[in-house]
């Protein structure tokens, strides 16, 4: 599953190629999503704005310098939902 995941990225975000893969299971119904995937990045230069350190992913809500992508996947690795920064799943 992660290389299908990979595969979804370089075309949904090709910056984000090279950046570690979060993937976990989940558990639903029948025809729910069975995979969830979160891939971010810290673009900035310098200290953080908001003091945190370089970590993934970043604890700050909406922040405007992080780039990320979570995707929701199928049993067969088809995409159900992408959505693109600004939005964090909490653990």
């Amino acid at each position: 599953m992660l290389r299908v995941a990979r595969e979804h990225l370089n075309v949904l975000d090709p910056d984000l190629r090279d950046e570690p893969i979060h993937l976990r299971m989940l558990d639903g119904p029948p025809g729910a999503p069975r995979y969830a995937v979160y891939v971010g990045a810290c673009r900035r230069d310098g200290d953080c704005p908001y003091g945190v350190e370089m970590i993934t992913p970043c604890p700050v809500l909406n922040c405007e310098l992080r780039n990320s992508l979570r995707l929701l996947l199928d049993r067969e690795g088809n995409l159900v939902e992408v959505l693109q920064s600004g939005v964090r799943w909490t653990a």
